[in-house]
């Protein structure tokens, strides 16, 4: 495939736009697809940007899944997955029949949401969650995970609660995303949804990826306890971006 300059100036953007995402992935366990999503939407249909940026948290997961499977809280991870993989694949068939606009829209009301919800979450009461609690995060987050590649709100909400150490709880999400990001990505092969111009960004936007997962693993090592005010700070940030977004969008439509 030829790369014209439109290609190569939405890599260049994007390049940096998957660093910094990636940083606050490795740093947190989770906010790539919040950070990287609300971006890559400007310069592409959400049915093409929703590959590129679940190709990239895969990788990004397996970066430093390997050394973080040992801090796992196998208990929630099994039931949060076992209740989102069928809800990704739903996702994952609505992203390719609702109109592109209103998946947009879904982009930015999710990120304002995941701000809001963890900004205003009550204190834990309990040791644990209940099972109740594990399932709903699973079936939202496998359903946001497919249809937008944010499947994070939900998971953010359940992890960062204080029910986990910073350690169980990142290692827990990057576990959860690393699944729910192959099943749709293996549902769009089976059925010829996956372009080979999104595999070719992809590629294209993996050494940006690499690197910013390595600086935020970094900073996580030197400041464990950080990780909630971090996630908290680019949630709004990039809820008040989508914001934006969001509000042009439904301007221009009526």
């Amino acid at each position: 495939m030829a790369l014209d300059p439109q290609f190569v100036t939405m890599a260049l953007v994007l390049s940096l736009v998957v660093a910094g995402a990636a940083v606050l992935r490795g740093f947190t366990g989770f906010g790539f697809g919040l950070f990287a999503m609300p971006f890559a939407s400007v310069f592409m249909d959400p049915a093409h940007a929703v590959p590129v940026v679940l190709i990239l948290q895969l990788v990004s997961g397996a970066v430093t899944l390997r050394s973080d499977l040992a801090a796992v809280d196998r208990r929630s991870s099994a039931a949060i997955t076992l209740a989102g993989l069928p809800f990704v694949a739903v996702g994952a068939l609505l992203l390719h029949l609702a109109p592109q606009d209103a998946i947009r829209l879904v982009v930015g009301l999710v990120t304002i949401g995941a701000a809001l919800g963890l900004a205003l979450a009550p204190p834990v009461r309990s040791p644990r969650p209940a099972l109740s609690v594990a399932l709903l995060a699973g079936a939202s987050s496998g359903f946001l995970q497919g249809l937008v590649a944010m499947g994070g709100p939900p998971l953010t909400a359940f992890y960062l609660r204080g029910w986990f150490a910073p350690a169980a709880a990142r290692a827990s999400m990057t576990l959860v995303f690393s699944l729910f990001c192959a099943a749709p990505l293996m549902f769009g092969a089976l059925t010829g949804q996956l372009a080979g111009r999104d595999l070719t960004l992809a590629l294209v936007l993996l050494p940006a990826l690499v690197l910013g997962t390595l600086v935020g693993g970094v900073l996580f090592r030197r400041i464990p306890g950080g990780h909630r005010a971090v996630a908290l700070t680019a949630l709004v940030l990039v809820g008040a971006m989508a914001t934006v977004r969001g509000a042009a969008l439904l301007i221009g439509a009526l």
